[in-house]
């Protein structure tokens, strides 16, 4: 199985290498490559962990924190996939030995990083199976966790199609500490040996935020909050029309038109926008300047020496999106009102937000205990979303009381990184 997973997987590298080649990429493209490619030099590592992008670095913090402060004499090394995923990871993690990107999942590519590495344990996050890594690093004798473990439906139709081979891949794992009882069924359903498979809970109930907004351009958002996170192409078009709504709506109450001040928005209300990707913030800036609305670029506020901000600020940066929900009045979540699976909603919870989202909130089924329990609205248009809006910015006993079932929901959840830390003592020595 392994050779022609290999024969097929370099052919695959062979026919994307232009596209790495001459894609956006980091400022130390060079480096990219080469470690993407496994030619770069390495040395030997205790602990090799790896998260694929921003949003499995930002979950696995606390215990990344707790592991180097559980085993401070353990050589560190978390690798990603992604550019953002290795910013965030180099600005939120400096206590790793080193941080590098994962070689492409390819015998030619990952032979030497495993060899030179040689990791007493290899922990992964989020069920990222690479059946390359897997058997290389069972060859070389290191142990193989998964952490965080999650089986979407998606994934499980179509690992069930490929059982024999997941079967043989998953034989190469120590333990798979899966999120929820149903994550652990999924997993064992497509070849995993029950007795190496576990619940753990998850990581995200355990976020590491920053204490509150400190950035002195934070400073000068004031008055009502917006705030749309993580937002995909077809959803700024709906969140700038609820805006559009909410705003003229205002407007006419306070020009004497028809309405009652009691049921509208400030027209002062900021909407706070913040795309997914960071490729896409100059095709949302070039969406809300066509509807001829001002705005300002996030990246450009610092230092301009301009307290008053416009009604749109596009947050065009990485790394800030979670102290900013300590400064939301109310939290839509991106990537669910079109069918990409949703975002994480415990962020804006840990700072009791009254929180929004889409239809679309598959890779979070804690979702639906938020709608089942009011700590949530479910909207799916820009009409429901102004309503949705509108009603909580001018009904705040609700508002408070939503954001405190929110909270409630994340303090019950927590404790996954203990069980993790326990997890991995069976499986490293202390020395």
């Amino acid at each position: 199985m392994l050779p022609l997973y290999n024969i097929l997987s370099l052919l695959a590298l062979i026919v994307y290498f232009p596209c790495l080649i001459f894609k956006k990429g980091p400022e130390d493209k060079k480096t990219f490559i080469k470690e993407r490619l496994g030619i770069s030099s390495y040395t030997k590592a205790d602990l090799w962990v790896h998260a694929v992008s921003v949003g499995e670095i930002i979950a696995c913090l606390p215990f990344l924190k707790k592991l180097k402060k559980e085993f401070p004499s353990k050589k560190i090394v978390l690798s990603t996939t992604t550019y953002t995923g290795q910013k965030i990871a180099r600005d939120r993690f400096p206590e790793a030995d080193r941080i590098m990107y994962m070689p492409f999942d390819t015998g030619v590519c990952i032979r030497k990083a495993v060899k030179n590495l040689k990791p007493e344990l290899f922990i992964t996050a989020e069920t990222e199976l690479w059946p390359a890594l897997f058997f290389t690093l069972h060859r070389e004798e290191s142990r193989i966790v998964i952490l965080n473990g999650r089986i979407s439906q998606a994934s499980h139709r179509g690992y069930k199609k490929i059982r024999t081979i997941m079967r043989k891949v998953l034989a190469q794992v120590d333990y798979l500490a899966m999120q929820s009882e149903e994550d652990a069924a999924r997993v064992i359903e497509i070849g995993a040996d029950s007795e190496r498979v576990g619940v753990m809970g998850n990581f995200k109930f355990d976020i590491e935020v920053a204490e509150g907004a400190a950035d002195s351009w934070q400073t000068i958002l004031k008055g009502n909050i917006f705030l749309a996170a993580s937002t995909h192409r077809g959803e700024d078009e709906i969140i700038l029309d609820a805006y559009e709504l909410m705003t003229r709506k205002a407007v006419r109450t306070n020009q004497g038109g028809q309405g009652g001040e009691e049921n509208s928005p400030s027209p002062e209300l900021k909407l706070l926008i913040a795309p997914r990707h960071p490729e896409r913030f100059d095709e949302v800036a070039s969406g809300i300047a066509k509807r001829n609305l001002e705005f300002i670029r996030r990246t450009t506020i610092e230092g301009n020496g301009n307290p008053k901000l416009p009604g749109i600020i596009l947050l065009d940066s990485i790394g800030e999106l979670s102290g900013l929900f300590s400064l939301a009045t109310v939290a839509f979540i991106g990537g669910s009102l079109v069918p990409t699976g949703g975002h994480n909603i415990l962020e804006p919870a840990y700072w009791s937000k009254p929180i929004l989202f889409g239809p679309h909130m598959d890779n979070f089924p804690i979702a639906q205990e938020f709608l089942s329990s009011g700590a949530a609205l479910e909207v799916t248009g820009a009409e429901e979303i102004a309503q949705a809006v509108t009603d909580l910015l001018t009904d705040i006993a609700r508002s408070r009381e939503m954001g405190q079932k929110a909270k409630s929901i994340v303090d019950k959840n927590t404790g996954a990184v203990k069980k993790a830390i326990e997890i991995i003592r069976r499986y490293i020595g202390t020395a």
